[in-house]
């Protein structure tokens, strides 16, 4: 059954605005708890097919625990997802800015004051939805020009949470790459490495010792980023490969084949969805628990999606202690969750090889991730 949450032990003053815990529940039966504390998904309750919910997100008891754990746990991931090596910049017309930087020498996630540690603005709440707002403000993360973003979250019918967000350039040129970092475990509890994965991408992009991208995607053949047809996350992670001895495990970038940047990428078939592909959606992974027989359709408009299979979760009792945590709980271990962040290529904006847009004042920009639960 999935674990009662308290919705006052969300509520507090932070950063001089409210926090609160807002629980959306849809006609299939999916019910999601937010935070607009990082706009973090806290819970996503899916039904068991006996009357009650399972928890296939990990999270934390209180906002407190949210502060006090793993900094990205659940949370919107912006106004840059992933690394800017070395907390430097590429300014359109090739001058360097250095940003504040948070993860060794490299600006990480948003750097120290990114959206992941921000109160979200509560624009809208209904029973199956709600709207939240933030400005990316320059003075917080040393990136040019202001973006006012807002975001809804809506449960479908069909069991799909959609987490769709459109962001506006206000002032200067400026750059947007957003991506959700919820941590799954469709089986409830226990290792993921049971789980299958399938990723419709031929190609990934190799790291070097400081983990930041080596130039242009690789083939996945005979690599551990093989996903093309379902494999064991296991599996994937028992690989002798040095790609994942670097990282300290599977957290790697791997470039969806209907968006294969420079080359004629050929698209795999999705499977049939109840997901219509509106807002340029399209299949970005798979994931499957055999025991249960549950799944989990991701369906996003970024080019490519971060797999990060869950190794910095230490069994640290300070950060790793999950839900119920008076009654016991369950103290994560290495693996017990993985996330699946679409988002645009890593370090984008200083890979001449890769993609990075710009947007001008006035630019309007929208994406979307769609998670579908199934069985």
């Amino acid at each position: 059954m999935a674990y009662s949450l308290s919705r006052e032990a969300f509520q507090r003053d932070l950063h001089g605005q409210r926090t609160d815990l807002f629980t959306l529940r849809g006609a299939g039966g999916l019910q999601v708890a937010v935070s607009n504390y990082g706009a973090r998904l806290v819970q996503v309750a899916v039904p068991d097919g006996q009357g009650g919910l399972v928890d296939v997100t990990l999270g934390y008891d209180s906002l407190q625990d949210y502060l006090d754990g793993q900094l990205s746990m659940g949370a919107l991931i912006g106004r840059w997802a992933g690394r800017l090596r070395g907390g430097r910049l590429a300014l359109p017309d090739g001058e360097p800015l250095q940003l504040p930087t948070n993860s060794g020498p490299h600006h990480h996630h948003g750097g120290p004051k990114g959206s992941r540690f921000q109160v979200f603005a509560v624009d809208d709440v209904q029973a199956d939805a709600l709207t939240l707002s933030h400005t990316f403000r320059s003075e917080d993360d040393g990136v040019p020009g202001a973006v006012r973003l807002q975001l809804r979250l809506h449960i479908t019918a069909d069991n799909a949470l959609h987490m769709a967000w459109t962001g506006e350039a206000l002032d200067a040129p400026t750059l947007l790459n957003i991506t959700g970092h919820a941590f799954f475990n469709l089986a409830g509890a226990g290792s993921t490495h049971g789980h299958t994965l399938q990723v419709p991408a031929s190609r990934y992009v190799p790291l070097a010792a400081d983990v930041c991208p080596v130039g242009l995607a690789q083939p996945v053949d005979a690599t551990p980023f093989d996903f093309r047809q379902a494999r064991s996350v296991g599996d994937a992670v028992a690989d002798p490969s040095e790609q994942l001895a670097l990282a300290g495990g599977l957290d790697h970038y791997l470039v969806l084949d209907d968006h294969v940047w420079g080359e004629e990428g050929a698209a795999l078939s999705p499977p049939v969805s109840a997901i219509a592909p509106s807002q340029n959606l399209h299949l970005a992974a798979l994931l499957s628990e055999p025991v249960s027989g549950r799944s989990m359709e991701v369906w996003s408009t970024a080019p490519g999606v971060q797999v990060y299979a869950g190794h910095g979760l230490k069994a640290n009792p300070a950060r790793d202690q999950g839900r119920g945590a008076e009654q016991g709980g369950w103290l994560w271990q290495p693996g017990d969750g993985i996330c699946l962040e679409p988002m645009e290529y890593p370090d984008a904006p200083n890979q001449p090889g890769f993609p990075a847009r710009w947007l001008a004042p006035g630019d309007v920009v929208q994406g979307a991730i769609v998670y579908r639960f199934i069985g």
